[in-house]
């Protein structure tokens, strides 16, 4: 058995690597291959196609690269009909991997089409379900009530769950990056800039007005920030461009963990690093910025209250919100400031967040990765 798994981005790229190692597991004799980051890379899945530039969010973004998004889209078409595998597995991505699959077919691909991750078609653009349906043999949810939208379809879908919640964020070591740095008992701030070359750009200033305001206020306070290897030189080129981003101590991401256990309160990206957050009990404010274009359309077609996940679940905002104009260093700084000089504060904050994610998390007989492995081996019987 052949199974194809493709990645185009950082979030995707440890899914299908937690899928990979899963599968292998129930099945030692199934050869894998794909297209995927260093993640899928390091559990033995060499990608067979470059995907740098591909973790594209946003409508004017994306506009800008089509030409290298379709590029790469026909490249991996031609490596997937070479590859001939029994099954396609699509990981999240749904702009480019709904191009792939339709491309595929039209070129007559006719073995089975997975998409792991649904799109948010409760949140926006529900008329993604009826392509999603037309186009896949199978979908793996995150969310229980995702199924309402794609089964009346004829879509067979499986609820899985959502990986993030099978790792323990409370694992990490709160004195390890203290004892390195010679950071002692000072507050830390932790800095998550998030994982695209685009989010990088928009957010470094306000994220470092922020700094600057809050180091103003507490003398003593510590900033640190893991980085992935994926965006590293993106960082490197907006602190050479603000000096004050020096004033963070850059960490490797494997130091997450221990980032978030020492960390006071944490200023994050949009995305699933604040439901990581959230999970090891970390007072978080969130921020995110679209170019003007992309911010009109989306927020025509958005219907909800929030854009984090913990905060979307919670009907509240756990995790102050900042978006677009309202993403400023004032605004952010004054909206961590009570995590440092309120305990109870912080305290109070801490078990929220952590009561809301066991309460999202629910009772767990196997991993969501184990589960999504089943499914798909389940289909393939």
């Amino acid at each position: 058995m052949k199974i194809y798994l493709i990645a185009v981005e950082p979030s995707a790229d440890q899914l299908g690597a937690d899928l990979a190692t899963e599968l292998r597991a129930v099945r030692p004799d199934v050869t894998l291959a794909g297209i995927g980051g260093p993640r899928m890379q390091a559990v033995g899945i060499p990608s067979q196609m470059q995907i740098d530039g591909l973790a594209i969010l946003g409508i004017t973004e994306a506009l800008k690269k089509l030409p290298l998004i379709y590029r790469k889209i026909a490249e991996a078409t031609d490596r997937i009909e070479a590859a001939k595998p029994d099954v396609v597995i699509c990981l999240d991505s749904y702009g480019f991997m709904i191009r792939l699959a339709e491309r595929l077919r039209k070129r007559g691909f006719d073995q089975t089409l997975i998409k792991y991750v649904a799109p948010q078609v409760w949140a926006m653009r529900p008329s993604r379900a009826k392509r999603v349906a037309r186009l896949f043999d199978e979908l793996l949810t995150l969310h229980p009530f995702e199924a309402q939208y794609f089964t009346p379809l004829g879509l067979s879908t499986s609820f899985v769950g959502n990986a993030i919640f099978d790792t323990d964020y409370r694992a990490g070591d709160p004195q390890a990056i203290r004892d390195a740095y010679g950071l002692y008992d000072r507050p830390i701030l932790s800095v998550f800039l998030g994982s695209r070359k685009s989010e990088i750009k928009r957010l470094a200033r306000p994220f470092a007005d922020a700094v600057v305001a809050l180091q103003r206020d507490i003398p003593d306070l510590a900033v640190i920030s893991p980085v992935s290897t994926s965006v590293a030189e993106d960082v490197g080129a907006a602190a050479a461009e603000d000096m004050r981003l020096n004033e963070i101590i850059f960490l490797p991401e494997a130091m997450k963990l221990d980032a978030m256990a020492c960390a006071t309160a944490a200023l994050a990206c949009s995305g699933t690093v604040t439901t990581q957050l959230a999970c090891a009990g970390v007072p978080t404010v969130v921020g995110y910025r679209l170019s003007a274009l992309s911010y009109a359309i989306v927020n025509r077609m958005v219907t909800l209250d929030y854009i984090s996940l913990v905060n979307i679940a919670a009907g509240e905002a756990l995790m102050p919100e900042f978006i677009q104009n309202e993403l400023t260093g004032d605004a952010l700084s004054q909206a961590l400031s009570p995590y440092f000089k309120d305990k109870k504060n912080r305290a109070t904050m801490r078990d929220a967040l952590i009561a809301q994610t066991d309460q999202m998390r629910g009772p767990r007989d196997m991993t969501a990765s184990a589960k999504a492995a089943q499914a798909i081996l389940n289909r393939l019987a």
